[in-house]
């Protein structure tokens, strides 16, 4: 009786349990606040898309371990640069991009580093296959699925190669469709008066202030005094930024609860600052603590500075109020709560057409933040060369395999009381 070859992929699969492991210790070296642990807990249970988008940590560890040799996509070694580090379809929505102007395209850096590319062409990959089998479509569609966007990434690899130009890490309106089209529309129909009705309220001598809420609370007098002494620091940063009161003036503070993917948990806070302008609505700042980047080996403690710095790397720097400050000794990154901001709602992915749409135009914005500058653009042409057919068939296999993984894991994790 012949003896079947496993694949790469198959020989790659560890033990669920493994991952329960992992992610227990990760969360027991967060020290969470044990309600905030058992909301996180909570919303990991609730899919196997949600313990994959939450846990960064546990696939870079797998990348470096029984997964490495899965997840090149070519024989010769990728170039290495700046990667995003936790790419899915969560981590893309609608931000104000170039003239004030929404578009579609990346929005959190928290755990960009130095990297192979390859470590967001498998992760937006396998989120492309979670996506799909949540959807409940069969094993062909999700490949197609995957193909989609790797087709999408090497052709505009090419292009940015050949000179053509590369507006940032997103698409336009001009440029979208679909669901993310339609998405884009809706954002540049939002303004900061409906985002300050959602959020604040006047009190009784006609002040404004925030509102208190199961997701927003008050903050204590200690903490505003470190948080405004935080601001300083910020503050001395920013570059242009004319929309609002220099110094700053702070009307009210909020902190937010129920906030973040793989940083849920993690202080986060809001701040109301004057506008410049007489009569012109208020804006919203948010402070958001960082997770620590897991991609680099040995771990490096998290840095507000250098997500800022990766932000503009990736050509996505377009609010002049996006800067970095520290916390009682704890990174933050701090930026507008822009209007503009929204992600693809889940439900909008739930048939092929739109699926291979969003993948589609993920792969094109996976390609201009990789692709951001000339030389990064030709060496990843060169290491692609003829061989964009092969790397698309690695890729299908390695999605495929670690979707597999990922339901272990989310079924191990789940069955644990």
């Amino acid at each position: 009786m012949p003896v079947r070859c496993l694949s790469t992929a198959e020989a790659a699969r560890r033990p669920p349990e493994q991952a329960v492991t992992f992610t227990t210790a990760f969360h027991e070296r967060l020290a969470l606040p044990p309600q905030r642990l058992a909301e996180k807990t909570a919303l990991m249970r609730e899919s196997a898309s949600a313990f994959f988008r939450m846990m960064p940590a546990l696939f870079h560890e797998d990348l470096r371990g029984p997964w490495q040799e899965a997840s090149r996509l070519l024989d010769r070694p990728a170039p290495r640069m700046p990667v995003v580090g936790d790419m899915h379809i969560g981590n893309l929505g609608t931000v104000r991009g170039p003239e004030g102007n929404a578009v579609w395209g990346l929005n959190d850096f928290d755990q960009a580093a130095a990297g192979s590319p390859e470590v967001d062409l498998t992760r937006l990959a396998v989120s492309a296959a979670l996506t799909a089998r949540e959807a409940g479509l069969g094993p062909k569609k999700q490949a197609r699925a995957v193909e989609a966007l790797a087709k999408a990434y090497f052709r505009e690899v090419e292009r940015l190669a050949g000179g053509g130009k590369n507006p940032g890490a997103f698409v336009s309106k001009k440029e979208a469709k679909g669901e993310v089209d339609d998405l884009i529309a809706k954002a540049r129909d939002a303004s900061p008066e409906d985002l300050l009705e959602k959020y604040v309220r006047k009190d009784g001598r006609g002040q404004l202030r925030f509102q208190s809420s199961d997701t927003l609370r008050p903050v204590s007098a200690e903490t505003r005094k470190a948080l405004r002494a935080a601001l300083g620091p910020y503050e001395a940063g920013l570059r242009g930024a004319d929309g609002i009161t220099r110094p700053l003036e702070v009307l009210d503070w909020a902190q937010r609860l129920d906030a973040g993917g793989s940083s849920y948990g993690l202080e986060r806070y809001y701040a109301l600052v004057r506008a410049k302008e007489p009569g012109a609505p208020p804006v919203m700042l948010e402070l958001k603590e960082l997770l620590a980047p897991s991609l680099a080996r040995p771990p490096v403690p998290a840095d507000g500075a250098h997500v800022v710095k990766n932000q503009a790397g990736f050509g996505s720097d377009f609010n002049p109020l996006t800067g970095a400050t520290m916390v009682n000794g704890r990174a933050f990154l701090v930026r507008e709560l822009e209007p503009e901001k929204a992600k693809l709602d889940d439900k909008a992915l739930s048939n092929e057409k739109e699926l291979l749409s969003a993948f589609t135009q993920a792969g094109v914005v996976l390609a201009r933040a990789h692709g951001s500058t000339q030389a990064r653009s030709a060496s990843l042409a060169k290491w692609v060369g003829e061989d964009s057919k092969e790397a698309t068939r690695r890729l299908v296999s390695f999605a495929s395999g670690y979707a597999d993984q990922v339901q272990a894991d989310w079924g191990a994790f789940r069955a644990v009381k």
